[in-house]
């Protein structure tokens, strides 16, 4: 590919296209292309459009409502375990649970309403279904609850279950 020698002449020129005032564009013969002489700063930062991530916010914000719920019954088994009478543990676990949620969002900055409701489903979830997790791990959970708390989820539910206002809710396990 050969290019054609230039003097100081076409270079004049050139400059000469780029300088006029009646340009916002000048054609650059070596590019082969219309260059614009201004380019607005609109241009320079166009925000890049972000795809709309719904799934992982979802589920990072419930992982927050559930360790939520986590701490709050840590909380409750080992330190107030025979102190609070069997009507006020629901509440204690929900307000515990709640300022645990709110202090980890904010911390994580995930304070949008639809990150709120995750976090509220998140709460819920564990609420209702968290004793799944120790029947998965019974030793690191013991570790973390106490090892009566841990046995006395073994022998009061069963794998694969809901706990809804003190019932049971299981899948049938199969007959042999």
């Amino acid at each position: 590919m050969a290019t054609a020698k230039q003097d100081i002449n076409d270079f004049n020129a050139r400059i000469k296209r780029i300088k006029n005032p009646r340009n916002t564009s000048y054609y650059d013969p070596d590019l082969g292309m219309h260059v614009p002489k201004r380019v607005s700063r609109d241009k320079i930062k166009k925000k890049t459009q972000k795809e709309e991530e719904i799934l992982g916010p979802l589920i990072v914000s419930m992982i927050i409502g559930a360790l939520g719920m986590m701490a709050a019954q840590v909380l409750r088994i080992r330190y107030f375990e025979a102190a609070i009478p069997e009507n006020i543990v629901f509440h204690l676990e929900l307000f515990v649970g709640f300022w645990a949620v709110v202090t980890l969002s904010a911390l994580m900055n995930r304070r949008t309403i639809g990150a709120r409701l995750a976090q509220t489903a998140g709460l819920l979830i564990m609420m209702t279904m968290g004793h799944n997790i120790i029947w998965r791990w019974p030793d690191q959970m013991a570790v973390i609850y106490t090892q009566a708390y841990v046995d006395e989820v073994l022998e009061k539910t069963t794998q694969h279950s809901v706990v809804y206002r003190g019932q049971v809710y299981g899948l049938p396990t199969p007959q042999s």
